[in-house]
């Protein structure tokens, strides 16, 4: 049984995000019309269950889904439900994150109880204590290491892929199975697609820098999964495409242009590393039908994100390289995170600099406030000053959980927020023009 839990609201969101974000989806939808928020229930679907109903399928057994994405966040209305529709001996999947990761221990357990044998995986499961569930997950899946994991689940305990750093020798040559997923037709504004899997970059407070591999999708699984994409979602022609760093292969950025060459109709999102950022690159987004790219920025301060493992070649470097985008029209959106543990009252003023100075070439801003999930390759040096233990709290829109090196977790919050009135200031300029332009908000 393969299971996704609700994610508990804990809090009413933060007024100035909440604000600064209304702007963001009135700028965002002008350039895509068809871009909408579910109200009730997950934005994009867990692609998670896709890849592990195809792999337990390719091991030779046959799986089935609770959906409790819309069911109340509480522990005995998730048991039931789970408990209900499966018996003794079973195996219940879940891969939490910090938001519902309580919650799943809780269910967790209740389920060990009465006779389910109960595997983790995901960012957040190597917090699971021992004996908290049946088996622990940790790193990337395959056909193999399902088998293997079954096999496991007679006795318990862990089961890890050891990986060699640098582009693995093998590919994926299997596809994502849908089935599960048919509720979400209608229901989400955009499909993700990945050409390849993990990044080779090392950048320390990365959550997927675990992945220490790129591992590429076999052109054929990829064509296959969009053929099932379009029979299954036909109405939604926006996608994403999750490789973590767009242009890092040539051979999944070709595969990308090649099956979507005799697809019309499609636009894309891409995100990419500013080191990735070269005329080729710029040149195979055009071709494939990219219209904004998601663009790491961090910090202004080249020397703390150096010492953070952010490669880059210094901020004239990066401030060029966003020219080149934006100059090819391409929209440009900055991911920009608070909350570093290296941050500096002087690396916060240069990156709010940056931001004002160049404000002509950038259209919008992810922000984020930094969160020390345990997959991230700092974990270990800042656990022991981490402070908060509620996962509830581990949110990219709240106060740190962790004490930074060198301020109070407080004024990190505070230097956030002047990170979040900078953007909001662009943003809402931006907005306001849009108002001035005629028939704008359907021109794009």
């Amino acid at each position: 049984m393969i299971v996704q839990l609700p994610f508990p609201s804990t809090r009413d969101p933060d007024e100035k995000l909440a604000a600064y974000y209304s702007d963001y989806d009135r700028l965002f939808r002008a350039a895509f019309p068809e871009y909408f928020i579910p109200q009730d229930g997950l934005w994009e679907m867990p692609l998670w269950v896709a890849h592990l109903t195809s792999l337990v399928r390719t091991a030779g057994l046959e799986s089935q889904f609770c959906d409790l994405s819309k069911a109340p966040a509480e522990t005995g209305t998730c048991f039931e439900q789970i408990h209900d529709t499966t018996a003794p001996g079973d195996l219940v999947l879940m891969s939490p994150l910090a938001q519902n990761f309580r919650l799943t221990l809780e269910v967790a357990r209740l389920l060990e109880q009465a006779g389910r044998r109960v595997v983790l995986g995901g960012n957040m499961a190597p917090l699971a204590d021992v004996g908290d569930v049946h088996l622990v997950h940790r790193g990337q899946l395959d056909a193999v290491l399902v088998g293997k994991l079954v096999q496991l689940a007679d006795s318990g305990g862990e089961l890890e892929k050891k990986v060699r750093r640098g582009k693995s020798d093998e590919s994926i040559s299997w596809a994502p199975d849908y089935r599960h997923l048919d509720g979400f037709r209608g229901q989400i504004p955009l499909l993700r697609l990945n050409a390849s899997h993990g990044c080779l970059y090392q950048c320390s407070f990365c959550g997927d820098a675990w992945s220490q591999q790129l591992v590429m999708v076999d052109k054929n699984a990829l064509s296959t999964e969009v053929d099932e994409l379009a029979h299954r979602f036909p109405d939604t022609r926006l996608f994403y495409i999750g490789d973590k760093t767009f242009g890092q292969s040539k051979d999944a950025v070709r595969n990308l242009i090649e099956v979507f060459r005799d697809r019309a109709g499609y636009r894309f999102i891409v995100q990419t590393h500013v080191m990735q950022v070269r005329p080729w690159v710029i040149e195979a987004m055009h071709e494939l039908g990219v219209v904004t790219v998601e663009l790491g920025f961090e910090s202004g301060d080249s020397q703390m994100l150096k010492r953070l493992n952010k490669l880059s070649r210094g901020l004239d470097d990066y401030t060029e390289k966003v020219r080149m985008l934006a100059d090819s029209g391409l929209n440009v959106v900055l991911n920009v995170m608070g909350g570093l543990d290296e941050e500096t009252e002087e690396s916060h003023r240069q990156t709010v600099a940056w931001l004002y100075d160049n404000r002509s070439m950038l259209w919008l801003f992810n922000l984020y406030s930094f969160v020390p999930y345990p997959l991230v390759p700092d974990f270990a040096m800042l656990k022991d000053r981490i402070y908060n233990w509620d996962f509830a709290d581990w949110r990219e829109d709240a106060l740190p959980v962790f004490q930074p090196k060198n301020m109070p977790p407080e004024r990190s919050w505070e230097l956030f927020m002047e990170k979040v009135d900078a953007a909001h200031d662009i943003v809402r300029a931006k907005v306001d023009q849009l108002a001035l332009t005629p028939h704008a908000e359907t021109n794009g």
